[in-house]
């Protein structure tokens, strides 16, 4: 008997042990992220449901906000699906808001979290039923409404036997504090990105999922619901269950887009090749031509990484990594398109790869500051033509905390040909508009600004996000020709990494001289108008240098790794 009450004792602690781990770290959720075969059957119930549950528009003017702009926390559900390192990372940084399913799950997390390094002080359980650890399909969407606040805009998500996962926006707006819009519209948030200007971007899922509606009427509802006004529908190039752009495409700023690259070898490198050249040859709300950064995702398994799907939270960027060859390259095209950021290599938890298509950005949600500065301006880039050595300025401020500015800390700070950070002021003229001028410019300066403000609550703000490490940038009467480089792209380099072709693209190239890591020349191309195919086969691995010729005048600089 004894040895019986011995031997259930230690199955309990083996059950206690293996439940304390599954709790760490949810190996084997409740659902998968792909649809379940009785989901498939019950989607054409969903557009229905989606229409009976909408509420009243929020009043406009509206205005989406981007994942990039201000945000006081992250969003993520207990048990994990991110690795428990993780949460004590972001823990450190900002606020972090835990869904648990019960008070039994709270204080199994908290335990964990405790254990683990966590900073408890910066953790808030929300006791909310939840079927899912996929806080970004069903999380919120935030919008800034006419009465400037932050509210939430929900839709009917796209998973209908999780109804959990439906509903839970009703109490995490309440959480929040915010009010709740219900979109009639089927949908995912991993098929959603915006910009904070207007424009967003999903793959044809959307259409595909609300079969009632029309395209025009799609568009309706995103503008009346989130102040969207330019709303792409992109063909998924991916080819898997599902379809959604987080798994291959992020906007990382209002000009800058990231789009994953494939091996030439893959079926599908000419869609990730569209998909690129969708944003490549459109235009942005700031009137130039989106920077489209690509990422190599070769491959499938472990070596398909979705280095697009990653977390933006703040001045921190949380990537997805493998521990593969490709690793260092994926962090290194972060850092080059988003410089001043803190970039973070998140690999997944016990030693499993991510998902090609669920990784860290499925899993995690920021969540909007409701007390923001916001800052909203359209800068002056490339060529900007100017009178008597003066361009003015004009930017839209609210301090949404409701404290007031302070009006000696709203400025603009510029240099001139790479020179010292002078500032001027920026003025009110009239409820949250501000105009600054800038003055003895002469032609062919350059020109770099940003903008600073700061209200009471002690909130500061820069326009772009990061400020003096990556700031907007103009040329004083130039001609197109002799543009600065670095103001927008003006040639595409694609795959890059490259096996044994790439692609340069661009309008009036001349020619192209290559260069190794020694700084040696290799060759010398001449280059078509539109587009040139380099054969690179015979040369030897390693990173090579790029100098090509455009208009017999400008030299662009471009680097290339082959494989």
């Amino acid at each position: 008997m004894k040895k019986n009450i011995v031997l259930v004792g230690l199955l309990c602690l083996v059950n206690c042990f293996v439940f304390a781990q599954s709790e760490l770290y949810d190996l084997q959720p409740a659902f998968p992220h792909r649809l379940t075969a009785e989901e498939q059957l019950l989607m054409h119930t969903l557009p229905e449901k989606a229409a009976r549950n909408a509420t009243v528009a929020p009043q406009g003017p509206v205005a989406a906000l981007a994942e990039f702009q201000p945000m006081m926390g992250v969003m993520i559900r207990y048990s994990l699906g991110i690795p428990v390192s993780l949460v004590a990372q972001l823990s450190q940084l900002t606020q972090v808001k835990v869904l648990v399913g019960s008070s039994y799950l709270q204080n199994a997390a908290s335990s964990k979290f405790s254990q683990n390094g966590v900073n408890m002080s910066n953790v808030e359980f929300w006791v909310i039923p939840n079927d899912s650890y996929w806080t970004r399909d069903y999380g919120p969407w935030f919008i800034i409404d006419g009465n400037d606040q932050v509210a939430v805009i929900d839709f009917t998500y796209n998973r209908p036997q999780r109804p959990n996962d439906d509903a839970s926006l009703q109490y995490v707006a309440q959480h929040l504090n915010m009010n709740l819009y219900e979109m009639p519209m089927v949908h995912t948030g991993g098929n959603y990105m915006t910009d904070g200007y207007g424009t967003a971007a999903s793959t044809q899922l959307v259409i595909e999922e609300n079969p009632t509606e029309s395209v025009a009427s799609l568009r309706q509802m995103a503008q009346e619901y989130l102040g969207i006004n330019n709303y792409m529908f992109i063909d998924d190039p991916m080819d898997d269950y599902i379809y959604h752009i987080d798994c291959w495409g992020k906007f990382l700023g209002v000009d800058k887009v990231l789009v994953a690259q494939v091996p030439t070898s893959d079926y599908r490198y000419a869609d990730y090749e569209a998909a690129a050249a969708v944003f490549a040859n459109a235009t942005t709300p700031w009137g130039n031509h989106y920077q489209v950064y690509r990422v190599f995702e070769p491959g499938t398994g472990s070596l398909a990484t979705p280095y697009t799907n990653s977390l933006i939270l703040n001045d921190h960027v949380f990537v997805p990594i493998a521990g593969s060859q490709w690793d260092d390259d994926a962090i290194a095209v972060y850092q080059q398109a988003m410089p001043g950021y803190t970039i973070v290599p998140v690999m997944q938890a016990n030693a499993t790869p991510w998902d090609n298509t669920d990784a860290l950005h499925c899993r995690t949600h920021e969540l909007a500051d409701k007390g923001m500065l916001y800052v909203k301006h359209y800068p002056l880039l490339g060529a900007q033509e100017v009178q008597n050595g003066t361009v003015a300025l004009t930017a839209e401020i609210k301090a949404l905390s409701g404290q007031l500015l302070v009006t000696d800390s709203v400025l603009v700070y510029y240099r001139i040909n790479h020179g010292a950070w002078q500032h001027t002021s920026l003025t009110s003229v009239g409820g949250s508009a501000f105009e600054a001028s800038v003055s003895g410019l002469q032609d062919l300066d350059t020109v770099d600004y940003y903008l600073f403000a700061k209200d009471m609550s002690g909130r500061r703000e820069y326009h772009p996000y990061i400020g003096a490490a990556d700031p907007h940038r103009f040329v004083v009467n130039a001609p197109t020709a002799i543009l600065n480089q670095s103001m927008e792209a003006p040639v595409l380099l694609y795959p890059n990494p490259a096996v044994d072709r790439f692609t340069l693209r661009g309008e009036n190239l001349t020619s192209v001289k290559v260069y190794n890591a020694m700084g040696q020349f290799v060759a010398e191309y001449p280059l078509q108008n539109i587009a040139t195919v380099i054969n690179c086969k015979d040369w030897p691995a390693g990173v090579y240098y790029l100098s090509i010729l455009m208009n017999n005048s400008t030299i662009v600089s471009k680097k290339v790794v082959k494989l």
